[in-house]
């Protein structure tokens, strides 16, 4: 069982890496230009890499969590700049171009498996402990 948990993590942790690794090159390319919007991006690159080092530690289980909440982040934060009226901090998204995409599917599928993980590590910490048969 562990194992499992264990490819499921690592899997949850490769998500967050492509969703920082979108983050930074979006960044380099033009993102760093735009006030707000390219320090905000930077910052969700690096802690997306802060994140995956502590989903290698004991503290692992934050680690998910926090990947959780750094992708729930961003998907509110492209549907915003690409839906409001006026953008998030005066940007506006265009469009679905690739990079958007790829990091839209990279935080769905991350939220979806580090909750997997989550639930699973939370109910193996959980369970009573019972006294072996005699």
């Amino acid at each position: 069982m562990r194992a499992r948990a264990d490819i499921i993590r690592a899997l949850g942790a490769v998500l967050i890496l492509v969703v920082g690794a979108v983050h930074v090159e979006q960044y380099l390319d033009f993102i760093k230009d735009i006030p707000t919007i390219g320090v905000l991006f930077l910052l969700n690159g690096l802690g997306a890499g802060a994140i995956c080092v502590v989903m290698a530690t004991r503290l692992r289980l934050l680690g998910a969590l926090s990947g959780i909440i750094l992708s729930l982040g961003a998907l509110v934060s492209i549907m915003i700049a690409r839906y409001a009226s006026s953008g998030l901090f005066n940007y506006r998204e265009p469009t679905y171009r690739t990079p958007v995409v790829i990091a839209i599917a990279a935080e769905i599928a991350a939220i979806a498996v580090l909750a997997v993980y989550a639930r699973a590590e939370r109910s193996a910490t959980t369970r009573p402990v019972t006294a072996p048969a005699r």
